[in-house]
């Protein structure tokens, strides 16, 4: 007689040796696909930039000149910033080429997510098939379309959630929560292996380095570590102890970059990012730049941009830091002094704006929509059942349902919970179950149809990105860089600017410094002043010391003396007297 343990042990083994195979016979294709549609993706926007992507670029230079000392910033996580000192320090880009460079380490990186997602499908699928109840009056959709539906849907969520054009540590972030995820999944099945504990805590580790809302959401990740060993029949001790080295692994990463912000603030804390976003989303605080105090309760700047002009008004923020806008390297510092309270209005307004957002994230390209009616009607027509859920396995779900919580409390993006979405649409599709009597060939034609709903929704912006791709438009930003540097504004020149300083681009590229600005909300004030009120304001700015002031508005430049076009741009620059 086979011993319990030894049969278990025999079943998950031939378990993985299907999952395998069926993963083989499908891998090479939807590779080859993942490669050329995120190449495509990468050189079609591989101009495109971001606010948050030129903080991560300055940093990234300033730690490939400097050290790594450069990258402990209260707001913006340091592994992404290293990773693009890496590329920065041994590739040498020239500022033609920097964005480039930095959308192919997203390439690299958006590869290792896809390998991570592999492997937490595969795990999924072992689980799923481990947990069979062959009495049931249902059998389990095939392997094969549910790894096709994963694969599928993965790159879709590339093209609508999260993808390599974005500039963010995001997709780095995809990548481990899908790791830690698939460890969670194996250890459901495996014994009180050390090892994976202290990979699960490194991973979380890591996730903290990749941004700080994993901080938090690591605990969660190891409460439902010790749970699912303790659901699985391990002993007490064993899951405390394994649990206790996770967090111990986990710490060992955090811990020195949280002691460095701390000993950088003066105060604890594991970054600012949270209680600057509390403010700005719940307690109406302005937003990203230019904090001055205000509203009432929200903290006294220690050290603040100062507003030295009023209607229209100019905001002055020179700085010894290495970036072309100091306000966004490190928002921190100049929001130094912020308090967040709660205020019942303010946190009902950033919940109802995450369910805006939640119905938007489902909603794009209307795929997801697709896929529910066609469940919903299959359900009804008793051809498809959902499967009875596994005792605990609220568990394993703790960690992809706790981030969009805990984001809806405060402000929710797309990029911020798509691996976890992603992974939860997944996980959903598993559960599904074909009821017995099912019509074959309708029930085969409407599994297809969630096949093809995603994969039809990606059509269109693989169909825009080749067109960009062929048409090859000069980049604007770029160009206003190189016709900077024409008209004599060399690197290392002190400029204003008339709009959004955070969107200014071409300061970076030209290796010009923004000490002062108008900002985008008072450039209408500006451009509706008399003449006289515009000419103090353009001398106020020379008077801080900017050499140029730079603009983005043709009409308007072209009504008012002293401006000249930037090449064949929609850029206009004035220069004081003798500049």
């Amino acid at each position: 007689m086979i011993p319990p343990e030894r049969g278990r042990a025999q079943q998950e083994n031939s378990l993985l040796r299907i999952e395998a195979h069926t993963g083989l016979r499908l891998r090479p294709f939807f590779w080859c696909l993942a490669i050329a549609l995120g190449a495509l993706q990468v050189w079609a926007h591989r101009n495109e930039m971001n606010p948050d992507g030129i903080s991560y670029i300055e940093l990234g230079w300033a730690a490939a000149r400097s050290g790594l000392h450069q990258i402990v910033n209260a707001y913006w996580s340091p592994l992404y910033p290293f990773l693009l000192s890496l590329v920065f320090r041994y590739f040498h880009p020239s500022p033609q080429w920097e964005f480039t460079a930095t959308h192919l380490l997203n390439f690299v990186v958006y590869l290792l997510s896809l390998a991570a997602f592999e492997l937490f499908l595969d795990e999924l699928l072992i689980a799923r098939q481990a947990a069979e109840d062959l009495s049931q009056k249902s059998i389990s959709v095939e392997s094969r379309t549910l790894r096709v539906w994963g694969y599928v849907f993965f790159l879709w969520a590339s093209y609508f959630w999260l993808g390599p054009a974005w500039v963010t540590p995001d997709l780095c972030v995809s990548v481990i929560v899908f790791f830690a995820m698939a460890v969670l999944l194996w250890k459901r099945r495996s014994g009180d292996k050390w090892t994976t504990f202290a990979v699960l805590g490194g991973l979380l580790g890591l996730g903290y380095l990749a941004k700080a809302a994993m901080f938090p959401l690591s605990f969660v990740f190891l409460f439902s570590a010790f749970y699912v060993r303790r659901r699985a029949g391990a002993s007490l001790p064993g899951t405390t102890l394994g649990t206790l080295l996770a967090a111990g692994v986990f710490a060992a990463f955090a811990l020195p970059f949280a002691m460095s912000l701390s000993s950088q603030k003066g105060r604890p804390t594991f970054g600012d990012s949270a209680r600057i976003n509390y403010v700005e989303y719940v307690d109406a605080g302005p937003k990203w730049v230019h904090w001055q105090g205000k509203p009432e309760g929200t903290g006294t700047p220690l050290h603040p941009t100062r507003r030295v002009f009023s209607d229209p008004d100019i905001y002055e923020f020179s700085s010894a830091m290495p970036a072309s806008y100091a306000p966004w390297y490190d928002p921190s510092y100049w929001y130094d002094g912020v308090q967040p309270h709660f205020l019942w209005r303010g946190q009902s307004l950033a919940l109802w704006r995450a369910a805006n957002v939640y119905l938007k994230i489902f909603s794009k390209s209307g795929a997801l929509w697709v896929v529910l009616i066609v469940v919903l009607w299959l359900l009804h027509r008793k051809m498809l059942a959902q499967s009875d859920s596994v005792p605990g396995e609220w568990l394993i779900l703790l960690p992809l349902v706790a981030p969009p919580a805990m984001y809806a409390l405060v402000h929710v993006e797309f990029r911020f919970i798509a691996p976890f979405g992603l992974m939860l649409l997944v996980w959903a599709l598993t559960k599904l179950r074909v009821a017995a009597g099912a019509q074959p060939l309708l029930l085969k034609r409407s599994l297809r149809v969630l096949t093809l709903a995603p994969v039809l929704a990606m059509v269109w912006p693989v169909a825009h990105d080749v067109g960009e791709v062929i048409a090859n438009r000069p980049y604007e930003h770029w160009e206003v860089a190189v016709g900077l540097h024409e008209m004599g504004i060399p690197s290392g020149t002190e400029a204003g600017s008339i709009g959004s300083g955070s969107g200014a681009y071409w300061a970076h590229l030209a290796g010009v410094k923004i000490i002062a600005e108008i900002p985008e909300k008072d450039q209408t004030s500006f451009l509706a002043a008399d003449p006289a009120r515009k000419e103090e304001a353009l001398h106020k700015f020379s008077e801080l010391g900017a050499k140029a002031v730079v603009m983005k508005n043709s009409s308007a430049a072209q009504s008012m003396d002293g401006w000249q076009e930037v090449g064949e741009t929609r850029y206009y620059v004035w220069r004081p007297a003798g500049h």
